[in-house]
């Protein structure tokens, strides 16, 4: 929605958790999932998924408001809409929503947050580091071929992909340039997820891993491009300013770099998304916030990048900033 101007702008904003939580527990009770082997009525799903029949029909019908289900008479079915974005396939945002679900708690603690100055980190194990990887995969599926037209490479270049996590941009370049030697550098706890989807893809043999944590371990490198994409936002300028002089120190002479980002414009209070985006940082973040394109360049600038430019940021508020050595 826009800006709040009514008493009843007022209070959708207030009762908005209310939807995305009916999503939510959709999600982990495995509605969909249920409803994926046939329409049922609420007895039914309940025994499949393991709920409370009764309040299961009570979701259920909050479920059909939002068209996520249909309903005739009493049975229930996945709507087109569940069907192609909240269950496995090529266009599924479920780790995505599920990732959402699980900074949660985080969120319910944004005053105390804002007030103390710091946040409570949450874990990187288990499920939430799965449903955070895989839901990076799921966002960035369609910008990664794009990406990988607008920022060509040359026969044999050496990339890294910086804090890549899936890889779904080292493998975009990877098929638009066969020949090209591409890396991605991240944790082990990702690296993990990242070889699951590499291989539930085929192409783990394009693309090489690296170990490590960006802020103290050597990057390697001679490289020809350095791509780091979406991962300033999570720390403190000054962590960026120390990233980004890796980053120029492990390029070739000639060699390229491209930041991607949520672009703030220069007051801050737009676009939405970036706004939002940069409150959620705060939320489950130890200091990082959205930066304006202004920002990134200045500390590309600082760290010995030049001929720096940036592109326009698309309509959710996404723009890369690029430099060179």
């Amino acid at each position: 929605m826009g800006q709040v101007r009514t008493v009843d702008d007022l209070m959708a904003v207030g009762h908005g958790y209310q939807r995305a939580m009916i999503l939510f527990a959709a999600l982990k009770l495995g509605v969909f999932r249920g409803l994926a082997s046939g329409e049922c009525d609420a007895f039914a799903l309940a025994r499949r998924v393991g709920a409370d029949p009764g309040k299961l029909s009570i979701l259920l019908d909050a479920l059909a408001v939002l068209g996520l289900v249909g309903k005739k008479g009493k049975r229930y079915r996945n709507a087109q809409v569940a069907r192609e974005l909240l269950l496995p396939g090529p266009r599924s945002m479920e780790s995505i929503l599920l990732h959402h679900l699980d900074g949660w708690g985080e969120w319910g603690r944004l005053f105390a947050t804002v007030r103390a100055g710091r946040a409570k980190i949450p874990g990187a194990d288990g499920g939430y580091q799965e449903n955070f990887i895989r839901g990076m995969e799921e966002n960035a599926r369609k910008r990664a071929a794009a990406v990988a037209r607008k920022i060509p490479l040359r026969g044999g270049n050496r990339v890294l992909d910086l804090g890549g996590g899936p890889g779904t941009y080292a493998v975009a370049w990877a098929e638009a340039y066969p020949r090209a030697d591409i890396a991605v550098f991240d944790t082990p706890g990702t690296l993990r997820v990242t070889r699951k989807i590499l291989r539930e893809k085929g192409v783990e043999a394009r693309i090489r891993l690296m170990e490590g944590d960006f802020l103290k371990d050597p990057l390697g490198g001679p490289y020809d491009f350095i791509w780091i994409s979406q991962i300033l936002h999570a720390f403190p300028e000054t962590d960026c300013r120390k990233l980004l002089r890796k980053a120029r120190a492990a390029l070739a002479p000639g060699g390229r770099a491209a930041v991607q980002e949520f672009l703030l414009a220069e007051g801050k209070t737009s676009p939405p998304g970036p706004a939002f985006f940069s409150v959620h940082m705060v939320a489950v973040t130890g200091g990082g916030r959205a930066y304006t394109a202004k920002e990134i360049a200045g500390m590309m600038r600082s760290a010995g990048f030049r001929r720096i430019a940036a592109d326009p940021p698309d309509p959710l508020g996404v723009g890369i900033v690029r430099g060179a050595v």
